[in-house]
């Protein structure tokens, strides 16, 4: 791998690492809750997401699993809210209200950690794909 395309990887590990680790500090803060089967999963992620760790099983299921949990308890906390939140970025400057921005602000960290996390994974697809077309050449 040349020096460009490894610093480029360096860069994109330490977004995801950046990301997940903001992620897991704010997740209290907006008092979302898991519950059910997928509690043990989600707390011991952000467990590991604080202490810059577990990387290498936050898969797109895991992330969804996460961005659904914020979406549900911010529905419940205003209708829609998740909703909206997931679907758009909103700006909020005009609320008020302490939680609803501290979930809105978690969403926006969530979908931070997904595109993050997601634009190495292409990296590495990319870099995968790229060995193995060349060695036909070759």
């Amino acid at each position: 791998m040349d020096e460009l395309t490894e610093r480029e990887v360096h860069e994109l590990v330490l977004d995801v690492i950046v990301q997940g680790r903001l992620l897991a500090e704010e997740w209290p803060n907006a008092g979302v809750v898991p519950r059910g089967c997928s509690k043990n999963l989600i707390l011991e992620t952000l467990k590991k997401l604080r202490l810059r760790q577990g990387y290498e099983t936050l898969d797109d299921d895991l992330l969804d699993l996460l961005g659904d949990t914020i979406r549900r308890s911010a529905n419940e906390h205003r209708e829609d809210l998740g909703d909206r939140s997931l679907k758009f970025d909103i700006e909020t400057e005009n609320i008020f209200d302490a939680r609803t921005i501290e979930l809105i602000n978690l969403m926006h960290r969530w979908k931070l950690l997904r595109r993050s996390k997601r634009a190495l994974d292409d990296k590495i697809e990319a870099l995968n794909f790229g060995e193995k077309t060349l060695s036909k050449i070759h």
